[in-house]
Formats: C-alpha cells, structure tokens, sequence
C-alpha cells in the first residue's frame, strides 16, 4: 500500500509540473523542486527507472493537456490578471531554492546577479537565430532543449519554445492531436532529459550550494517574462493567489 501510495503521489505532483511547462516564465523544474520530487525526478531520468518514469509522464502529459486547453483562453480573455499571478508564482518559489543557498558571501551573490541577467536575457523573448531547422527536425530539437526546463529550475518551457519558434505550434498540436508532430518532439525531449539529467544530477551532488545560488538567480530572473505592464487593484489579488498557491504546494512537498 506504501508503494502504491508513492506512486500515487508521483503522479498527482507531476501535473503541476507538466502544466507549468505550458506557461511562459515558470519553469517545470521549479515546480518539482517546491514539490520536493527534484531529486526523484533527476534520479529517475538518469537511472531509467521506468515505472516511477511512467507516473511522472503520465502526470506531466495531463498537465500539459490541462495547461495547453486553458492557457491560450486566459491570456487572451485577461493577460494581465494571468502575468500577475503567474509573477506572485515564479518570485515566491524562488524561496525553495534560496533556504538550501546556506551563508550568503561575495562570490554567491555575484553569481545570482550573473545568473538573473542570463534568465533576463532570455525572458526577453528574442527569437534564437541558430536555429536554423524546419519541420520535425525542429520540433525534435526544440524539444531536446526544452527538456532543460524540466530539470532546470529557472528555465522555462513556455518561454525557450517561444525562443526557438515553435511555442503556438506545439499547443496547437496538442490541442489537435497532431500524433506525428508530438512524437517527433518527444523524442527530442526524451533525448534532451536523458543528456542533461546526467549533467544535473552530478552537479548537485558536487556543489549543491552554488547550483542552488545559481538557480535563485535563474528563477528570479524568469519572472521578467511575466512581469505585469502596468498596475492594477485585482491583479494584486492575482499575484497573491499565486504566492499562496506556491506555498501550499512546498506545505504539500514536506508532508508527502
């Protein structure tokens, strides 16, 4: 019964973390890391354990059914209400990855800074010129890299895909069941889960502390991606429903 409750657990934390990845300037790393299934999650890639792989894909996958169906009606109905919440989101989740930063020194603070003016770089939406591929050749590359925002607090999915072009395209397909398209971009993110799992997992284990330093920074820096235009009474609301969301999913992390 533990067992089955293990994976049960499993499942229902991966849905966030699929429908995070869906949301430009939230990251489905950050998600698992408020969660507390990071370490499970990297663990899992790197070691193919594909009975917990199969709870969290399938968790994942609804989240992004979920996340794909609703997100475009919201953005278009109240943009700004939707930054405001998702902004109360990403600032707030930072604080998973600050408590495990430790003292604070010179050096650590220089690479928050170094690492919020990367993720501010990238937030700003500037399509990547190197990518140069067409077709299924880009939706496998897109979602090679894309995988980063699985395992890389900080880093969104939503906003590398705007960044490589194929953002409405893969919502699309998903919302079209587009089969070969989705398959194809699959393969790239299994690809891209399978290299950078590798990469991740033994960073964390050799210098936790400054990855932690540098994901703070990441996390920080993602929400100028969703940063509200202009200020507004409701979307204050908005914005601490989003902070309150994010501290009932740590409550929830440390007691599953």
């Amino acid at each position: 019964m533990r067992r089955k409750n293990i994976y049960l657990a499993l499942f229902l934390k991966s849905i966030p973390i699929g429908l995070a990845n869906t949301l430009p300037g939230v990251s489905g790393g950050t998600i698992a890391l408020v969660l507390n299934i990071y370490e499970t999650l990297i663990n899992a890639i790197k070691d193919i354990k594909i009975k917990k792989l199969a709870f969290i894909g399938l968790g994942a996958v609804l989240g992004v059914f979920i996340g794909s169906a609703v997100i475009t009606d919201l953005y278009a109905g109240s943009p700004l209400l939707v930054n405001y919440f998702l902004f109360g989101l990403v600032v707030t989740s930072a604080h998973s990855t600050y408590k495990k930063i430790g003292s604070i020194s010179f050096v650590k603070l220089l690479f928050m800074v170094l690492a919020f003016a990367l993720a501010l770089f990238f937030s700003r939406e500037i399509q990547l010129g190197f990518v140069n591929a067409q077709g299924l050749m880009l939706f496998f590359i897109a979602g090679f890299f894309g995988s980063i925002a699985m395992i890389l607090p900080g880093i969104s999915g939503g906003t590398l895909l705007i960044l490589m072009g194929v953002y409405h395209p893969i919502l699309a397909a998903v919302n079209n069941l587009e089969i070969l398209t989705l398959i194809v971009f699959a393969l790239g993110m299994g690809a891209g889960l399978l290299v950078f799992a590798w990469l991740f997992s033994y960073l964390l284990k050799k210098h936790q502390a400054k990855i932690m330093v540098i994901l703070t920074g990441l996390i920080l820096g993602s929400a100028a991606a969703v940063f509200p235009a202009q200020l507004e009474i409701t979307g204050l609301l908005a914005f601490a429903a989003g902070s309150i969301l994010i501290i009932i999913l740590e409550i929830i992390g440390k007691n599953t």
